[in-house]
């Protein structure tokens, strides 16, 4: 009885015990799961690793000059790791103050005392990723990591660097549409056209996963380094894309326009030069790049359109520009529409050849010639006009291009018995600007089609690692004998008794091109007193460089008419390129050069001077006796004055070659840089000024 009561108590002890210490074991995990959650959660982050992809620094977009358009600007983030196991604690106590101080300094958005408690309260709360400044600029950084105890390494100093990179364009709005944008979705622009070479490939890095899902590299090395992307060369022209974007502008306010483009082209490669668009913005009240309406916006072309329907007549034999045409009064009814002149009011125009109704942009004339000569052949003129290539799209880069809307075939949609007639005159037909632009391009091209282009090759590191060349969409897109035809009447339009005559009267250069003027359609109507206005042409007439497309859309200013609304635009871009660039004007500049009989000379040193026109023979006027002299050309001979150039001052060197200017600037101590090619223009220390050894002086050549 003794031992069964024995083995009773003992059973109790041990089972007390054990319930004991399962109540311990319970209240443990109560108190880890709930009270120490976050400890024992942010202990066990810390030992996670993973293999984290790291972004490749995107390439940037660049003018044709190397200007930037679109570049990635680096901003940086500074945190502290306050349990970095390499941190000396009295060396970090020692120099906190200077540190605080220093960041003070640096960005001015906290004192001093403020940094220190930031440091203070990280240590306490055991922060492993204690954010110190966002935003940060590359000077800053590095004056950053100039300061005390920052100067270790990350591992005995606890800082962490974090990269971004931010998305910039330094020219602001400048071509903003077509540059475009570049986010994770929904990207536009060469942005999201060229992304595959802009982007470069990610790399990958081992990083540890700390509190607060946050990641830190274990160290700097990489599993696989991120290669940058390529930079992206257009051909853009900044200059004359300011100008286009500023004409453009100021037309539309002018007109009160709800929006309009401009594209210039270069004639030979099809490379987009300026592309403007603009489009009033009610909340902004202003004009702004909100959609890219030359490459996606689909118009009926209006008067544009008579060069294709003439063009389609005159390939298939159905025309000629002698031919003689009636249109009476200006004012016609073809099945019971009628068609009107612009002077139909004024009596018309009345008999004219084919090449005089375009020239004048008669409605009545093309609907006359298109009618007379398709009336029983209808698919006959389709075909022509399919044959030039209009009704493909071409298949540009940029991403938005829609398919043109020309009838291909009788009996489409909407096809009726008059279609032929409104499409002569630009009306059930729609093309985007850069789709009419196109075919005009091919005129001035002698016949080939080539492809707009934005980009001219790639970049890695400032050398030209890949070529982008035009692209010939036709060799030829009719006869020869039709682009002769077609040729001499777009010139016809900016010369006397031309639409556009007044506009270019008083041009140093010749221009062919055509005005248009159309009706808004709106739901499936016309709106009476609201227009379309464009010009489209090329420059200059005998070797053409360069074409480009003017829209106005809806000009609420009164005028309507391409010729005064649209062509002005066209002219400011043309007068630019003739006036600075050479080339346009090369043969003009021959003749000139040929008339010359003395050779306008720079100055220079004396004896190479005298050399040189002697060498030539020509007479020289010779009352110098300096060693440094300027040149005076008159009509048969070169008058040599003196130059004085005083020890110890700037010379003035204006009007030198580069060599000769070196060597006296460079014999005062001066260290000079150079900007442009050629003569010396303009130098940035005024002549006479006391040299000072080393200083820098800036030569501008020209």
């Amino acid at each position: 009885m003794k031992n069964k009561d024995d083995i009773s108590v003992k059973s109790w002890i041990l089972f007390l015990a054990v319930s004991f210490l399962g109540l311990a074991i319970l209240v443990k995990v109560f108190v880890i799961q709930i009270g120490q959650a976050e400890k024992w959660e942010t202990k066990g982050q810390t030992f996670e690793q993973q293999e984290r992809v790291i972004p490749a620094v995107r390439g940037q977009i660049l003018a044709e000059d190397g200007s930037l358009l679109a570049t990635s600007v680096p901003e940086y983030h500074i945190l502290w790791d306050s349990k970095t196991p390499g941190i000396n604690q009295e060396l970090f106590d020692a120099k906190l103050d200077s540190l605080a101080a220093g960041l003070a300094r640096i960005f001015g958005n906290r004192t001093k005392q403020e940094y220190i408690n930031l440091f203070r309260d990280a240590q306490r709360n055991g922060a492993r990723y204690a954010s110190i400044k966002k935003h940060v600029n590359f000077p800053d950084l590095k004056e950053v990591q100039k300061l005390p105890f920052i100067r270790r390494s990350k591992y005995k100093s606890g800082f962490i660097i974090e990269r971004s990179d931010i998305r910039k364009r330094p020219f602001g709005l400048l071509a903003e549409r077509t540059i475009g944008l570049y986010r994770e979705s929904a990207s536009v622009g060469i942005e999201r056209a060229f992304n595959q070479q802009l982007a470069g490939q990610d790399g990958i890095q081992l990083q540890e996963k700390l509190a607060g899902n946050v990641w830190k590299p274990i160290s700097d090395d990489f599993i696989q380094e991120p290669i940058p992307g390529l930079d992206v060369v257009t051909a853009i022209n900044v200059n004359l894309q300011d100008i286009a974007e500023t004409t453009l502008k100021n037309q539309l306010v002018t007109h009160s326009a709800a929006w309009g483009c401009a594209v210039l082209m270069e004639v030979e490669t099809g490379y987009i030069k300026a592309i403007a668009n603009l489009t009033y913005d009610e909340d902004e009240d202003e004009y702004l790049e909100g959609y890219n309406h030359a490459v996606g916006t689909k118009v009926e072309p209006g008067s544009t359109f008579k060069l294709p329907a003439l063009m389609a007549a005159l390939e298939v034999g159905a025309i000629e520009l002698t031919d003689s045409i009636d249109t009476g009064k200006g004012l016609k009814k073809f099945y019971g529409s009628p068609i009107r002149d612009s002077n139909w009011d004024r009596g018309g125009h009345g008999k004219g050849t084919v090449e005089e109704i375009f020239e004048w942009s008669s409605n009545v004339g093309v609907a006359e010639i298109i009618d007379s000569r398709f009336k029983s052949r209808k698919q006959d003129y389709l075909d022509a006009l399919a044959a030039l290539g209009i009704n493909q799209p071409l298949g540009i880069t940029l991403i938005g291009e829609p398919n043109p809307n020309i009838y291909r075939n009788v009996g489409d949609d909407n096809w009726s018995g008059i279609s032929h007639i409104w499409m002569s005159i630009g009306y059930e037909c729609e093309q985007t600007p850069l789709q009419t632009l196109s075919l005009y391009n091919a005129v001035a091209n002698g016949g080939k089609m080539v492809r707009p282009s934005f980009v001219t090759g790639y970049q890695k590191n400032g050398k030209l690692v890949q070529e982008d060349p035009p692209v010939v969409l036709r060799e030829a897109v009719c006869s020869q004998k039709t682009i002769q035809s077609c040729q001499k009447m777009l010139e016809g339009v900016c010369q006397p008794g031309g639409t556009a005559d007044y506009i270019f009267k008083d041009c140093n250069y010749d221009v062919a091109g055509k005005t248009g003027t159309a009706w808004l359609n709106a739901a499936g109507g016309y709106i009476d007193g609201h227009y379309r206005a464009s010009f489209v042409g090329y420059f200059p007439v005998d070797k053409p460089k360069y074409s480009c497309i003017v829209v106005v859309n809806d000009p609420r200013g009164g005028s309507y008419y391409g010729s005064s609304v649209a062509a002005p635009v066209f002219k400011r871009l043309a007068d630019h390129i003739y006036a600075t660039q050479l080339d346009v004007r090369q043969e003009e500049l021959n003749d000139s050069l040929a008339k010359t009989l003395i050779p306008i000379s720079k100055s220079g040193y004396h004896q190479d001077l005298l050399a040189a026109f002697q060498g030539l023979g020509i007479p020289v006027i010779d009352d110098s006796q300096s060693d440094w002299v300027g040149t005076q050309t008159g009509k048969d001979k070169v008058a040599l004055k003196a130059m004085t150039i005083e020890s110890g001052k700037v010379p003035n060197v204006c009007g030198m070659g580069l060599k000769d200017a070196l060597f006296l600037l460079e014999n005062c101590g001066l260290k000079v840089q150079i900007e442009g090619r050629g003569m010396v223009k303009t130098q940035s220390i005024h002549p006479g000024t006391i040299a000072k050894r080393n200083e820098t002086i800036m030569l501008k050549l020209s």
